[in-house]
């Protein structure tokens, strides 16, 4: 697994932002689809426009959105910012989310989502422009999630003491070592799936649960990923995530690369997360 998690991220690490690497993004999207499809997945596509280009959110499910479920999703953004190779931030979350791809394969109410767009545009003030789209074309076609697991940044891990900085507020460990699951108060049970899921298959991966009010909004880092619109527009969904700028010094920089990323930390994850979609997936 450690393997197959790390050659995904080297097929994705690079410049990928909407902007300036158009090209290799379109080509990362390619990969993805194709990963996808060779895990027996039909794939569709969710086009945008933004600034006279045409970008796509990539949907994998069992047989096509034109079956209405209640959907489990697991989601991660493929771009990146200008001049990041982006390995955490976020091939890490994409590579994670294929590698569940591969070992569930298709099942009936699952739906796997790599968006575009999650990064800053131009000024710096747009972004999760992929995710905003398509969360308003599901709720224009009546579909229903029931559970939403947001991959971001799932890779960096420090086991100096002090090296997890922390929001004015928020008591956490202060050892960067732990992955944290982030939800607001409709998606609580979410992450007692992911507890469960860890403790049971993966016990040495160290859970940090923390339940944001008001949909985050008081807390803005708990809000810049591709979760937030789903909690916006009612939608059971919680933040995988190492916290990223919080711990990892190289994020959103030219050193965002994949040697400095923990094969076995992602791994990890990808065990829980793959325990925790089957779970639900059984209720």
């Amino acid at each position: 697994m450690k393997d197959r998690i790390l050659e995904t991220i080297r097929h994705i690490e690079g410049p990928r932002d909407g902007c300036n690497a158009y090209n290799r993004l379109e080509e990362c999207g390619d990969f993805i689809a194709d990963c996808f499809r060779s895990s027996g997945f039909v794939v569709e596509y969710d086009l945008l426009e933004f600034s006279g280009r045409q970008y796509r959110n990539i949907i994998a499910t069992a047989s096509g959105l034109r079956e209405m479920e209640d959907w489990v999703m697991v989601c991660a953004h493929y771009d990146a910012v200008p001049d990041s190779p982006g390995a955490d931030d976020n091939a890490s979350g994409v590579a994670v989310m294929l590698e569940l791809a591969r070992q569930l394969g298709p099942r009936k109410g699952l739906q796997l989502v790599a968006f575009t767009l999650e990064e800053p545009q131009q000024t710096g003030t747009t972004f999760l422009l992929g995710s905003k789209h398509f969360v308003k074309e599901m709720k224009r076609q009546g579909q229903n999630y029931r559970a939403v697991y947001n991959l971001e940044s799932v890779g960096y891990v420090n086991s100096e003491p002090g090296s997890q900085s922390l929001p004015f507020f928020v008591k956490a460990p202060k050892t960067g070592d732990f992955i944290a699951v982030v939800a607001n108060a409709k998606s609580h049970s979410l992450i007692e799936y992911f507890e469960r899921a860890a403790a049971d298959c993966t016990p040495h991966l160290e859970v940090f649960p923390y339940k944001v009010p008001l949909n985050g909004y008081i807390l803005p880092e708990s809000r810049f990923s591709d979760h937030a619109p789903f909690w916006d527009a009612g939608y059971p969904a919680v933040m995988v995530t190492d916290t990223a700028m919080l711990r990892n010094p190289n994020y959103h920089t030219t050193f965002d690369k994949i040697e400095t990323l923990s094969p076995d930390f992602m791994s990890q994850v990808a065990q829980a997360m793959i325990r925790t979609v089957s779970d639900i997936l059984k209720n």
